[in-house]
């Protein structure tokens, strides 16, 4: 029988990656809305039109610290899990966790 171990490792990695992604997406969001506000206004957009995009910016921007305080929260336990759980090393689950821990400290800038 397969250890349970491995797969809370991998549900745990998985949930950090899924978050590493969602605020890298946000981000993204964020300066895509940005440059769309800077073309309406360089096109003289309506106010209305810019003061909505204000709001989409807003809302954006609210996202990344929210998604970036769950990443830390993962990003810890996963971090704690493969500590303790040492004698995993030798598995694929335990590599691909520590990939990710390391792909999550450059989204997080660690």
């Amino acid at each position: 029988m397969a250890d349970p171990r491995i797969r809370q490792l991998t549900i745990k990695t998985g949930v950090v990656k899924r978050l590493a992604k969602e605020k890298t997406v946000y981000e993204k969001e964020v300066r895509t809305e940005r440059s769309r506000l800077e073309k309406f206004r360089n096109d003289g957009a309506d106010e209305h039109v810019l003061r909505k995009q204000e709001e989409v910016i807003m809302e954006c921007e609210m996202m990344v610290p929210d998604s970036k305080k769950r990443l830390i929260r993962e990003f810890e336990t996963l971090k704690k899990f493969l500590e303790d759980e040492e004698d995993l090393k030798e598995t694929e689950a335990y590599t691909k966790a520590a990939e990710v821990i390391s792909d999550a400290k450059t989204v997080l800038g660690l």
